[in-house]
């Protein structure tokens, strides 16, 4: 019964927090860069994560191809993760086509059909000199405007799927981790393919992760699901130490809608420990100190320091409120407080520790100084942080009345 009032507990704290957030997702910025290495303009849609301009924190950068139209679907698709503490919050960066078929083939060539036929593809071939671009003006500039943190990870999809392989291969300094859904490892006889064995074989160890799905594409004869299988049995064979890898075959999806469902993936591959573990109350396992032990973890393996999550210090709060440490819970929400002090929230948060431990002049003060700063921020939780204050005046009110009567 206990275990089961906390578990309602959490889960009403859980819908209070989502029932406050912005119904409408951040809005991608276009930035227009000329590239002189490309010699010609690029667009880019550049999509921050909610609350980054309230934050101070840095974040890791998704780079994808095929913008502006897979921007919003990997972007609510981190927004979802985030909000059940899978992922952190990330920056997605779309790149625009002008000529994909130019930008993401490695090699030039034309592909056979298995009529005789051949696609021509007179502009193939570009994909390194894309690559510069990236890694000489795209990264710098997106590095110069935006707060972010040296983690980088790049998407791409058919096309885009073959650039996210050979960068690997060919420049593994640039990105940390890898998604490639449906590579087109079949392109120029699998040139890609064979350079990438030939790279693992010669390569002991590699502190990267990849992850890379298949669609409906394996029906025979056919030489991208033949492709992906032998890059497959490649890394079951021998992967370098330190790759983390997985992959995905989704026979019930198509070219096009496998997309949702391989990034959902790639993102739980790359961040696989970012979850706290917990013990079998529900509560993160060593309290606050298992917490900031966890985070010190993934800070060691991301490679940047990594702060308890505002959400996830504040989760801990109110379990802990649920479980009557009601002094454990505020120096949590303090603690929280001096981690994001930018936040309206978090003093919202710990007016309602101080409240429930019967402090109502140090809760009013902090519902107050909520209130002051979700005006401030236009922030659409301010109702809530009103209603708060009128809550804990009223107790003030009724205590006093009960004292006067008292006499």
């Amino acid at each position: 019964m206990k275990l089961r009032l906390l578990f309602l507990f959490q889960l009403s704290c859980f819908l209070s927090v989502a029932s406050a957030q912005e119904v409408a997702p951040p809005v991608p910025q276009r930035l227009d860069i000329h590239s002189n290495v490309l010699k010609e303009d690029r667009v880019i849609w550049v999509r921050t994560p909610p609350g980054y301009q309230q934050s101070k924190a840095v974040y890791p950068v998704v780079y994808q191809t095929d913008a502006p139209g897979h921007v919003n679907e990997i972007g609510s698709t981190i927004d979802f993760l985030v909000n059940n503490n899978r992922v952190p919050p990330l920056i997605v960066v779309g790149i625009a086509n002008t000529d994909r078929n130019r930008d993401l083939t490695p090699t030039h060539a034309d592909i056979k059909n298995p009529d005789g036929t051949v696609n021509a593809f007179p502009t193939s071939g570009g994909a390194d000199r894309f690559l510069d671009f990236i890694q000489t003006e795209l990264i710098p500039e997106i590095e110069k405007r935006y707060r972010t943190a040296p983690y980088r990870i790049f998407a791409g999809h058919s096309f885009g799927g073959l650039l996210a392989i050979h960068a690997l291969i060919t420049r593994p300094d640039l990105f940390n981790a890898y998604i490639a859904v449906s590579p087109s490892l079949q392109w120029d006889n699998g040139h890609t393919l064979h350079q990438a064995q030939q790279f693992f074989s010669t390569h002991a160890e590699l502190k990267k992760t990849l992850f890379f799905s298949l669609a409906n594409e394996d029906t025979p004869p056919n030489p991208m699901g033949e492709n992906f299988e032998q890059f497959r049995k490649t890394l079951a064979a021998g992967a370098p130490k330190g790759l983390i890898w997985d992959s995905a075959h989704y026979p019930d999806e198509d070219h096009g809608s496998t997309v949702l469902r391989a990034h959902y993936a790639g993102l739980r591959t790359i961040f696989s420990d970012w979850q706290v573990p917990r013990d079998e109350n529900g509560l993160p396992g060593g309290g606050l100190a298992g917490l900031q032990q966890h985070f010190q973890k993934l800070s060691e393996r991301f490679g940047y320091h990594i702060p308890v999550p505002e959400n996830t210090m504040n989760n801990l709060g109110y379990q802990l409120m649920g479980a009557k440490k009601l002094d454990e819970a505020i120096a949590v929400f303090k603690q929280n407080a001096e981690l994001y002090p930018g936040s309206a929230n978090v003093y919202d948060s710990l007016g309602e520790g101080l409240e429930a431990a019967g402090k109502f002049d140090s809760a009013t003060q902090n519902f107050q100084k909520a209130i002051e700063m979700a005006t401030k921020n236009n922030d659409g939780a301010l109702p809530e942080f009103k209603r708060h204050l009128e809550r804990v005046a009223a107790e003030v009110k009724a205590a006093a009345s009960k004292n006067a009567n008292s006499h």
